[in-house]
């Protein structure tokens, strides 16, 4: 899907799960708009609405523009295995997959 696709489909995208968003574009970036979040801390929820989805994060940036333009709840996350330590912005790791 092309950016100017998703900024065209914002509104009618399929509600899928976490799970089912995986299966369906496996290592990607998943741009989501309107998620059902179980709470404020948490990476849990019952359904999103997916409206773009790249094999390169800089590739998602138009599409999350284009939905907080619109005022829409939007998030980009990476569907497949972590490979490297995930770092805070501040530079600290926060979670180190090579470490097991």
């Amino acid at each position: 899907m092309q950016a100017n696709e998703a900024r065209a489909v914002i509104g009618d995208s399929e509600r899928l799960t976490w799970g089912e968003i995986c299966k369906r574009y496996p290592d990607e970036w998943v741009v989501f708009v309107d998620a059902d979040w179980a709470d404020e801390t948490d990476f849990e929820f019952s359904s999103a609405a997916v409206i773009a989805h790249h094999k390169r994060r800089k590739d998602a940036s138009p599409d999350v523009k284009a939905a907080r333009a619109q005022g829409r709840e939007v998030g980009c996350f990476w569907t497949g295995e972590l490979r490297g330590p995930i770092r805070s912005l501040e530079g600290r790791i926060l979670v180190d997959r090579a470490a097991g």
